[in-house]
C-alpha cells in the first residue's frame, strides 16, 4: 500500500511540474509603481480566473490520470497473480479516493491562488520595465488580447492533454524500467 501511494504521490507531482515549482525561490520586491502596474496587467490578463480553472481542471483529471498509471502498473507486475492485481485495483481505488479529497483540499484553498499571484508579481515587476508593463496591459485590454484571453483555457487544456498524451507513455516506461531494476520481472 505504501507503494501504492507513493506512486500515486510521484504521478500527482509528475503531472503537476508544468505547473508548479517545488523550489521556486523568493524573488527580491520590486519598484512598487511597477509592481502597481505589474497586478493591473495581471488582472487584465485574467490571471487569477485562468489560475482557477487550471487548478479545477487539475483537480477533475488527476484522479483519472492516477489511476490510469497505477492501473497500468499493477496490471504489468509479472510478480502478481490476478487475485493479488484485484486486490490491489481495489487498493488503489481506495488510495485513489482518499488522494482526490487531499487534492481538492488543496486545490479549493481560496490562499493558494492569491500566494501564487503574490509570487509572480515580483517576478513580472523585475522581468519589464514599467513601459513594458504598460504595453503589455494595453495589449491584454486590446480586442486581440482579449480573443487571447478567452481562448486560453481551451488551449491550455489541450496542452495539458497533449503534454499528458506524449508523458504517460515515458513515465510508464520509466516506471517499467525501474520496477525491473529493482528485481522485478
Amino acid at each position: 500500500m505504501k507503494k501504492t501511494l507513493a506512486a500515486i504521490a510521484s504521478t500527482f507531482i509528475l503531472s503537476c511540474a508544468p505547473a508548479f515549482s517545488l523550489a521556486a525561490a523568493p524573488v527580491p520586491s520590486a519598484d512598487p509603481a511597477v509592481v502597481a502596474a505589474t497586478r493591473e496587467m495581471l488582472a487584465a490578463m485574467k490571471v487569477r480566473e485562468m489560475m482557477t480553472g487550471m487548478l479545477a481542471r487539475m483537480e477533475q483529471q488527476m484522479p483519472a490520470q492516477m489511476r490510469s498509471t497505477m492501473t497500468a502498473s499493477i496490471n504489468g507486475n509479472p510478480n502478481l497473480d490476478a487475485a493479488q492485481k484485484a486486490e490491489q485495483l481495489k487498493k488503489l481505488d481506495e488510495a485513489t479516493q482518499a488522494a482526490a479529497v487531499q487534492a481538492h483540499t488543496l486545490f479549493a484553498d481560496p490562499t493558494l491562488v492569491d500566494d501564487m499571484l503574490a509570487e509572480m508579481v515580483p517576478l513580472y515587476a523585475e522581468t519589464y520595465t514599467l513601459d513594458e508593463i504598460r504595453q503589455l496591459t494595453a495589449f491584454y485590454t486590446s480586442p486581440l488580447g482579449q480573443k487571447m484571453q478567452a481562448k486560453m483555457p481551451e488551449l491550455m487544456t489541450r496542452s495539458m492533454e497533449i503534454s499528458q498524451r506524449v508523458m504517460m507513455p515515458r513515465i510508464q516506461k520509466a516506471m517499467a524500467q525501474s520496477h525491473q531494476a529493482l528485481g522485478g520481472k
